[in-house]
């Protein structure tokens, strides 16, 4: 296996994506790197749905195709900055989509609570993947047909869905790493607010 910072290095959102499958064993391990995370009293609080049926996929895309509509007030997902439409188009050829799924327990406090709880397993199943040479992107948009994709999965009204990401090895022009960010410097205050290092 690579070094983990080569991993995190690699780390970027995929939107082309070969047809080839990934291997069940593969996927067993990028699976279980989730369920690792921690969470809030160790409550464990996620259900990750893999769709791999071509079928459920294609309905998926339509649906992901109507949210970037009523997000973007109709105007083409491609002028935007968001998911180019080419991925939303042809996301039954994508080999798998997971859905992220968050208990809905009672909270005592912020809302933000519940994202705390399960966004590190997200995060460990995308480096997982990474660290096996395929891609993901963590997807969000289709939360404005909500209704329709919890009743495409059939998701309790006592679970939430959180994130969705594709997976699959990056295809032209796609690729793992080289994704440009900000210097540490330029992100980091050290005590206070505004405080840069000596």
């Amino acid at each position: 296996m690579p070094d983990f910072f080569d991993v995190v290095r690699s780390q970027r959102g995929t939107a082309y994506y070969k047809p080839d499958p990934i291997p069940g064993d593969v996927l067993e391990q990028i699976l279980e790197a989730a369920t690792r995370a921690p969470s809030g009293s160790n409550r464990q609080p996620w259900r990750f749905i893999v769709m791999r049926d071509r079928e459920v996929k294609r309905r998926m895309g339509e649906l992901y195709l109507e949210a970037q509509r009523r997000m973007t007030g109709g105007t083409s997902a491609s002028t935007t900055g968001e998911t180019p439409a080419h991925f939303s188009g042809a996301m039954e050829d994508v080999p798998v989509l997971v859905m992220v799924c968050v208990e809905r327990w009672q909270l005592r406090g912020s809302e933000t609570y519940r994202g705390a709880s399960i966004y590190p397993a997200a995060q460990n199943l995308m480096l997982a993947a990474a660290a096996h040479g395929i891609g993901t992107r963590l997807t969000t948009v289709w939360q404005h047909c909500y209704d329709d994709v919890a009743s495409l999965l059939g998701i309790p009204d006592d679970w939430w869905m959180m994130a969705m990401m594709p997976m699959g090895y990056p295809a032209p022009p796609d690729h793992l790493g080289g994704s440009s960010r900000k210097p540490v410097s330029e992100v980091t205050f050290y005590d206070k607010w505004g405080n840069a290092e000596d």
